[in-house]
């Protein structure tokens, strides 16, 4: 019997590159996302626009059916979510739990939620951290994030889902985002392309674990066909990468110098985030494939033929 699979947040970077990946494994997709469809015409997919936040968004219809829900659905990013938290918290928190109440009784699907491994713990006191690590974010989109993660855990107490969260490193690839202050690699990698200085915060030794989008997107598909016992999972390289270092790679795959513009740096910015992921490589048979270096030189690639 095909499996039907409901994907939130779809027209969102990790959303465009997880839904293919499950049509590609056989199983039908129900995608929602604010936005218009970003996908081409397929059998076993539905697209549906709606905004989870929204009282008037009817959720229930969009859940029937679906045995594996991938809650990808995020509209702040750390560096605005400080701004207003209570709109972070209306529109993420709230969101998720109009989706958890919708969830049809009796049916208890896999929940797998998107969580993030580079806010939620806060400042390191261990490093790579492992799940067990105190989580003390310093940026609301990390309490947001720690929330629905405990929220999660009490529907899972009235057997409502089976959840799992994948606490995600720093997303990058082909088709991120560069628009935004937000995923260094791709953002950097345009303005080295371009000639145009790269703005950075501090002075480029903020430490991030990196994961290229095809490693994660494996992550989240083995998360939906795996019952596991762990609650969260941390989905990293455990090798961590300063801003500096991906100028470095940067530069030794372009002809042209790269050009540095520094700026102070952030209170929100942890200086260290590196996960320790041995225990999604025990109980979900996941590792990183694709190198730091050969993501950073794909996106490069990427980028590239886009430019006109």
């Amino acid at each position: 019997m095909t499996m039907t699979a409901l994907v939130t947040g779809a027209s969102g970077f990790l959303g465009r590159a997880l839904v293919p990946a499950l049509l590609a494994v056989g199983e039908s997709v129900v995608a929602t996302g604010r936005k218009t469809c970003p996908f081409a015409p397929h059998p076993r997919l539905i697209w549906r626009q709606a905004d989870l936040a929204d009282p008037a968004a009817p959720l229930a219809g969009i859940l029937r059916g679906v045995d594996t829900i991938y809650h990808l659905s995020w509209s702040t990013i750390p560096a605005d979510s400080n701004l207003t938290p209570s709109e972070d918290a209306r529109i993420n928190i709230v969101g998720a739990l109009r989706l958890l109440e919708s969830v049809e009784r009796g049916t208890s699907p896999r929940f797998i939620f998107a969580s993030s491994g580079g806010t939620v713990y806060g400042r390191l006191i261990e490093a790579p951290a492992p799940e067990e690590h105190p989580l003390r974010p310093l940026s609301a989109y990390g309490v947001s994030k720690r929330s629905v993660e405990a929220y999660l855990d009490l529907f899972a107490s009235f057997g409502a889902i089976r959840p799992v969260s994948l606490r995600m490193g720093n997303l990058f690839g082909p088709g991120q985002e560069t628009a935004r202050l937000f995923g260094a690699v791709a953002h950097f990698s345009k303005r080295a392309l371009a000639g145009v200085p790269i703005h950075m915060f501090g002075d480029g030794a903020v430490v991030r674990d990196y994961v290229y989008i095809d490693d994660a997107v494996e992550a989240l598909v083995r998360a939906g066909h795996t019952e596991v016992s762990s609650a969260a999972f941390n989905i990293g390289s455990g090798k961590g990468r300063s801003l500096n270092d991906i100028v470095a790679v940067l530069q030794k795959h372009l002809a042209k110098p790269i050009m540095v513009e520094r700026e102070p740096g952030r209170p929100f910015d942890v200086p260290v985030s590196v996960l320790d992921s041995a225990k999604a490589r025990h109980e979900l048979g996941w590792s990183t494939r694709v190198s730091f270096e050969e993501g950073v030189v794909r996106t490069l690639a990427s980028l590239a033929k886009a430019v006109p």
